[in-house]
């Protein structure tokens, strides 16, 4: 699936769009009711490195994705995979371009590289549509969080089983 994306403008600096965006511990909220069973990669959510693996709702299909790279206050790049058997490459950028008013245009894009069976019903299901509209969601809860200044997180637990950051053995 070719690239959709949406764009949003957001009442706020892009530095705090940034920091706020390299935790990927406000990713439950970014992508709403379309998600479920999200689990962090690594007790650190912040950062390159840092990833969730979730499923979409609609699809029952898992994804994975987790930052690969980042132009503080610019970018930050997603990579990871979906579908049936974890094949289907994905992408995620996050553009931010401040203007002279201090308003900041946001720019969400995201892309599927299907293989073989899958290559033919992405086709036929016609999945654009719907990730445009997941897309939209995301910029509108990303505007609505960052400008009213609240933290919203939701617990996510991290995969792999119970584990604790306080350091104590």
């Amino acid at each position: 699936m070719g690239p959709v994306f949406t764009e949003v403008d957001v009442d706020a600096p892009r530095e705090e769009i940034f920091e706020y965006l390299m935790d990927f511990d406000t990713r439950p909220f970014l992508y709403g009711d379309s998600v479920e069973k999200f689990r962090l990669l690594r007790l650190d959510s912040r950062g390159i490195g840092a990833g969730a693996r979730w499923q979409f709702k609609r699809k029952k299909a898992w994804a994975d994705s987790a930052i690969t790279s980042a132009e503080k206050p610019r970018r930050i790049s997603e990579r990871g995979v979906t579908g049936r058997y974890n094949k289907t490459a994905t992408g995620t950028e996050w553009e931010m371009e401040e203007s002279s008013t201090g308003v900041t245009k946001v720019r969400i894009s995201y892309w599927t590289v299907p293989t073989g069976l899958a290559k033919m019903l992405d086709r036929m299901t016609g999945g654009a549509g719907w990730h445009r509209r997941r897309l939209n969601k995301a910029g509108q809860r990303l505007r609505d969080a960052v400008e009213s200044g609240r933290e919203e997180k939701v617990d996510v637990p991290v995969a792999g089983g119970n584990r604790h950051a306080t350091g104590v053995a």
